[in-house]
């Protein structure tokens, strides 16, 4: 746990260096895009969740408190679930954008495109309780969204509440900084949306 940590903040300082000289790779097919919508999840859910715990406990307190099994373990579900969700907004938004801006026939593939996003990764710990759950929330949001709209109206509102709502953090304390949590969230998803803009190719429908 706090060698993934660790990583996730050398990849924080990394990224930016290795996008300006070697670029990003292209998101022309949809094994690009699930690659995308999976890494970039997983990338701002732990980089936020783990930097609102490191500061709200002081970072020498915290990489400490990660050895502690009970802890280690309340972050751990905490991760899970703050991707899980972040992975159904950062789904929902390049769907839509890629609906209104280039194939409408794309939301067709919504459904089997999480379930395959989930499955990749039962390797690395998710449980299959909590993917199914998963996919069962994602089920009724596609019931609801509008496709026209949805990369418009604050696509990343429902992760952004996750990472306040998991944090195990005491309830009393969380309260005092859910305005500075959510947008730091916010903050991450704004970068994410312009890459994923500039990196947005027409898609291979063979590649799927």
């Amino acid at each position: 746990m706090v060698k993934q940590v660790q990583g996730v903040f050398k990849d924080f300082l990394i990224d930016p260096a290795k996008k300006t000289f070697l670029g990003e790779k292209k998101i022309t097919n949809f094994d690009d895009l699930r690659n995308f919508i999976s890494n970039k999840s997983a990338f701002v859910s732990q980089f936020t969740l783990y930097g609102y715990l490191r500061t709200r406990m002081g970072g020498i307190n915290f990489y400490k408190s990660l050895n502690d099994v009970p802890f280690g373990t309340s972050v751990n579900i905490a991760r899970w679930n703050i991707y899980l969700v972040s992975v159904q907004d950062l789904l929902l938004f390049t769907f839509s954008y890629i609906y209104n801006k280039q194939d409408r026939g794309i939301i067709t593939h919504a459904n089997s495109f999480f379930k395959k996003i989930l499955e990749d990764q039962l390797p690395f710990g998710l449980e299959i309780e909590l993917k199914n759950k998963s996919i069962q929330e994602f089920d009724e949001r596609i019931k609801k969204v509008n496709w026209h709209m949805a990369y418009k109206q604050r696509p990343f509102e429902k992760s952004c509440e996750a990472l306040f709502s998991w944090s195990p953090i005491a309830d009393q304390l969380k309260d005092l900084d859910k305005e500075i949590v959510i947008n730091s969230m916010d903050v991450q998803w704004q970068n994410i949306m312009v890459d994923f803009v500039k990196l947005l190719k027409p898609l291979d429908a063979n590649v799927r």
